[in-house]
């Protein structure tokens, strides 16, 4: 894995490119993003690493948005996450922003909804303890050291 690796990333969006060119063998990356990326990097693909049981696996990482306590137009940040969070906002989250709904209960129907559920097809999305790596997070890069070489 070392012979080349880039080592740490400003963003796993700059990964792409030197995968599709050849210059690395595979990135990290989400699949939103590689989605997008693989119309105009033909070499680009998807997948996901799989476990003795050889189910393919991955994790999703949370994305959130708030309120801050006492922020100017906070009212207007309120209608803004409302209506992002409306059924009718995270219907178009794939055809217009080429992600996820956050929501389980909607269901988008576009070309890129339906792309974006045949490369999850079949992938187990799991929920990581953060509280056990915020513990052990020492142990699990020391980890990750020995076996990569690092």
């Amino acid at each position: 894995l070392q012979a080349n690796n880039v080592g740490p990333s400003a963003s796993t969006g700059k990964l792409a490119p030197k995968v599709d060119k050849g210059e690395l063998l595979v990135g990290n990356g989400d699949v939103q993003m590689n989605y997008a990326q693989s119309t105009s990097m033909p070499n680009l693909g998807i997948w996901f690493p799989a476990g003795d049981s050889g189910k393919p696996t991955t994790f999703a990482l949370p994305y959130a948005a708030g309120l801050v306590t006492k922020a100017p137009h906070s009212a207007n940040g309120r209608k803004l996450l409302d209506y992002l969070l409306s059924p009718a906002a995270q219907r178009e989250v794939s055809s217009v922003g080429g992600g996820f709904a956050a929501r389980a209960d909607v269901k988008a129907s576009d070309a890129r909804a339906t792309d974006l559920a045949k490369i999850m097809a079949g992938v187990e999305v799991f929920a990581p303890d953060w509280n056990d790596l915020s513990e052990h997070l020492d142990t699990y890069v020391d980890a990750w050291k020995t076996a990569t070489g690092s």
